[in-house]
């Protein structure tokens, strides 16, 4: 049997780099500020303890409408700062994931009022959204995989 060789690249541009954890980020808070925004345009509609009067949930709506302008272009950003890699799914499944889930811990918490003190105990679960600490989990529960 040959050994395979290495093939030379002798093209004269540099590969381009893969895509940094960036864009991951940049999921999970678009898709939190989706959820919040769905969260919050639905409570205008639903709940009557939101606010007093019509100013209060005319603001509520204006609130939902931008946070979901935001991430529509925040989800934009991250699949322009993807380059190559916009087709790899493990960009996308944990970080959506992980980003609707405190979406809607938060909106809960903020539309609760009586628990601001844990409003920023949420945003502590975007650590699971950085690479390596996703690659630790999956060694740890998938061992035979890479």
């Amino acid at each position: 049997m040959t050994a395979l060789k290495r093939r030379r690249n002798n093209a004269p541009l540099r590969p381009r780099r893969p895509a940094t954890g960036v864009p991951d980020m940049l999921f999970a808070i678009g898709m939190a500020m989706l959820v919040m925004g769905v969260a919050f345009f639905a409570a205008s509609f639903l709940d009557d303890d939101l606010s007093t009067g019509d100013a209060g949930t005319d603001l509520a709506r204006i609130f939902a409408a931008c946070l979901m302008v935001s991430s529509l272009l925040t989800f934009l950003m991250g699949i322009m700062l993807l380059r190559d890699d916009r087709r790899r799914a493990d960009h996308y499944v944990v970080p959506l994931a992980v980003g609707a889930l405190i979406g809607g811990i938060e909106a809960a918490f903020f539309l609760a009022a009586k628990t601001s003190l844990f409003l920023a105990l949420p945003l502590l679960l975007f650590v699971f959204v950085l690479r390596p600490v996703r690659r630790a989990l999956a060694s740890v529960f998938h061992p035979g995989r890479r």
